[in-house]
């Protein structure tokens, strides 16, 4: 810690909270590809925003084609890569600020990408011109690279690795406090199911957040049926429930709690609930097959319980998220998450969902899996950042962690993820109404010039 350094970045915070909110402004969900705009038009101009802001700051700044851009400073033939990123993942519902204002409320600043990742990435540049500042020489150049693709696939890392090559050691302020030296391995698949069907039922935005609502229009069934079965199987302990009369029949609208899908116990997964509500309604035969067997298969786990991959190791318990559902008339497609334990072989875990698929008479599509990692406690950059840490907060016993979540880090050599939540952090990335309160840019603005000063000064 420098007290010089700590002064910089106290007398700047209205600066960067200004800088934070600008960027919060742009919806930046990945869109349609465009020439130089592999992620879309609002992705791309929060990129060139964030780079005019980091040119202003005196920073050099570059823009990879579109797919990625970084703000660099300082000298040596190796680099320190803070990686962050700046899309997002979609609001969704339930928001009691606008969630692109950046309203500041009773101490919190709320916004999509608050905390994942925006935040963490003017957090960043504000610490690196803070230690600029005060007359640091460094021995590794920074670079603060803005990925644009982390939420749909890491596109982005991979063009920068392909364009400029890795960094030489790495951090991603996109997890939690002490720090992440493992992250499980993650897999995602999508099911599909072809028949004629008299019902629709959509739910969630991404496969990658526990979807809050469920809506299902089920026909001529009488409501008060429906609200006997609910209540049977005690449904409404967990969601809420509306029903309405429409022209096409009766409609459903469950309603639970979004959160992150490397931690669905946080939530309320409202999908879940609405197969099971519907596993008991008087369906037509062929939709009442469907998603009796849907229920069959998942129940309300988010573990894979049944579909015997509920292991752990060090990296973890695997999970299971149902992410999203869109079915009509010609059947349904299911799109899941899982975060799976690094020891658990790839093979092993398709196969158990294909044996899941044959079971839903179902198609297994769109596999994809992404290999976590485990860096050791004695390199330099797990003990280096730990010390950093523990200086910081004066919280001597902290140890590395491991954690579902996929970040950039398992995407590098020699990369782990430091902070934001964790410390005096509540985990709220993905859910609606995410914020970060005005301690908690203070602080993590505080502890990344730390780990610049350590990892990259002389």
């Amino acid at each position: 810690m420098d007290p010089r350094v700590d002064k910089w970045i106290e007398e700047h915070m209205d600066e960067l909270i200004e800088d934070l909110r600008n960027c919060l402004g742009f919806d930046s969900v990945q869109g349609k590809e465009l020439p130089g705009m592999p992620f879309g038009v609002t992705v791309h101009e929060c990129l060139r925003s964030t780079l005019d802001n980091a040119g202003r700051l005196g920073f050099k700044t570059d823009d990879l084609d579109g797919y990625v851009g970084y703000a660099e400073a300082g000298e040596g033939s190796e680099t320190l890569g803070i990686l962050t990123h700046l899309d997002i993942v979609p609001a969704g519902d339930g928001w009691a600020h606008p969630p692109f204002e950046g309203v500041i409320d009773a101490g919190r600043l709320y916004g999509r990408g608050t905390l994942d990742d925006k935040g963490p990435a003017i957090m960043a540049l504000y610490a690196l011109k803070a230690v600029c500042e005060s007359g640091y020489e460094f021995r590794r150049r920074v670079r603060i690279i803005f990925g644009c693709n982390e939420e749909s696939g890491m596109k982005c890392v991979e063009h920068y690795k392909e364009v400029e090559g890795a960094p030489d050691i790495s951090f991603s302020p996109d997890s939690s406090y002490p720090l992440v030296s493992c992250e499980k391995s993650g897999a995602g698949w999508i099911l599909k199911k072809g028949f004629n069907s008299d019902i629709r039922f959509e739910s969630g935005t991404v496969s990658n957040i526990v979807p809050a609502v469920a809506t299902a229009w089920v026909g001529d069934i009488d409501p008060e049926t429906i609200e006997r079965i609910a209540k049977r199987m005690t449904l409404l302990d967990d969601y809420e429930m509306e029903l309405s009369e429409e022209e096409d029949g009766l409609k459903i609208v469950l309603k639970g709690e979004q959160c992150h899908a490397s931690m669905p116990w946080l939530g309320k997964n409202a999908m879940q609930g609405m197969i099971k509500l519907l596993s008991r309604a008087p369906l037509y035969e062929a939709d009442s097959e469907a998603v009796k067997s849907l229920f069959s298969v998942f129940d309300m786990d988010y573990h894979g319980q049944k579909l015997g991959l509920d292991k752990s190791d060090a990296s973890g318990r695997l999970t299971l998220n149902l992410g999203t559902m869109r079915w009509d008339e010609d059947g349904y497609e299911l799109k899941l998450d899982l975060r799976v334990p690094n020891d658990l072989p790839e093979e092993y875990v398709k196969s158990r969902l294909q044996e899941a698929a044959d079971e839903l008479g179902a198609e297994l599509t769109a596999w994809r899996y992404s290999r976590g990692f485990t860096l050791s406690d004695d390199c330099e950059l797990v003990s280096g950042l730990l010390e950093v840490f523990k200086a910081r907060t004066g919280l001597q016993d902290a140890k590395p962690l491991s954690s579902g979540g996929g970040t950039y880090a398992r995407k590098l050599p020699n990369a782990v993820s430091f902070g934001p939540e964790g410390y005096k952090s509540e985990a709220n990335a993905h859910d609606a109404n995410e914020y970060i309160t005005l301690e908690q840019l203070d602080i993590n603005t505080k502890m990344i010039a730390d780990a610049i000063i350590k990892l990259a000064c002389k």
